[in-house]
């Protein structure tokens, strides 16, 4: 991906996340568990090899009883010259306090960041960084839980149907199996665009991989894409959302609070 195509995407992203563009949050797009298309599923009475199938429980309703969580999501190309962007949005909430913090940063190239805290139905944002820094104040009226989830509402369950158990490991200090799946030619949903450079890209190896816990809650859901240039120079890209410390995120208020309320540039009709 181009310094300007990543730049133009955080830009994007800043304004939606914001809620400057007034775009509603696609909650309806969110990824949602109870099934993985035809396959997964529990199996019947019997079926020996019904626990290595991939299945997800629904992850809203794991998340409201655990009460608080971080949802993270990263996007991370390294190109053909060796350079490495990551875009990263992090997303901590506190149901029960109604609270939630949120950052998201561009490194490399194109640096950049945004910050968003809410508390008692009020946003307060803060863009930039040092003297380049202005704040928003906006009421706010979404579903936290809503919000974190369509973070990862660009990733389709469905499409790990056939996936794989791989083996167990310890993920968050939490023990899951590893499911993946490879299918060079699903690229095309998940990664066309993901190159921005002007030599063409051949796809070596495309796979889907979701971390799923004892509950049926996918903490770790992503892809990885390896090409190859006609120069025969490896590109990379990968995307992970992630579930982290579910039941033991807190969310204070931020060191900038009191600056954002007395600099804030107040939304009209608030």
């Amino acid at each position: 991906m181009t310094r300007t195509q990543i730049l133009s995407i955080a830009l994007a992203l800043l304004l939606v996340l914001a809620g400057c563009t007034g775009a509603d949050v696609p909650t309806d797009a969110t990824p949602t568990g109870g099934g993985s298309g035809g396959g997964g599923g529990s199996g019947g009475a019997g079926d020996s090899g019904a626990d290595d199938e991939f299945d997800v429980a629904d992850p809203e309703t794991i998340l409201r009883e655990a009460g608080s969580f971080t949802s993270t999501w990263t996007f991370t190309v390294t190109e053909v010259d060796g350079e490495t962007t990551t875009m990263s949005n992090s997303y901590r909430v506190d149901v029960a306090g109604n609270r939630t913090s949120e950052v998201l940063s561009v490194e490399g190239a194109s640096a950049t960041s945004y910050e968003r805290f809410v508390a008692d139905g009020t946003s307060y944002t803060r863009f930039g960084e040092d003297e380049e820094v202005f704040y928003q104040v906006t009421p706010f009226a979404g579903d936290p839980i809503d919000v974190a989830l369509s973070r990862g509402a660009a990733f389709a369950y469905d499409d790990l149907s056939d996936a794989e158990m791989v083996g167990t490991e310890t993920f968050d200090g939490v023990s899951v199996t590893r499911y993946e799946y490879r299918d060079p030619l699903l690229w095309r949903q998940y990664g066309t665009s993901a190159f921005g450079g002007e030599e063409n890209v051949t796809v070596t190896d495309f796979v889907l991989m979701s971390l799923v816990d004892e509950d049926g809650l996918a903490r770790s859901t992503g892809w990885t894409l390896v090409g190859e240039t006609e120069s025969g120079e490896e590109v990379r890209a990968e995307w992970r959302f992630e579930l982290t410390d579910v039941g033991s995120t807190t969310v204070p208020d931020p060191d900038w609070l009191e600056e954002a309320e007395s600099r804030s540039e107040t939304a009209v009709g608030y």
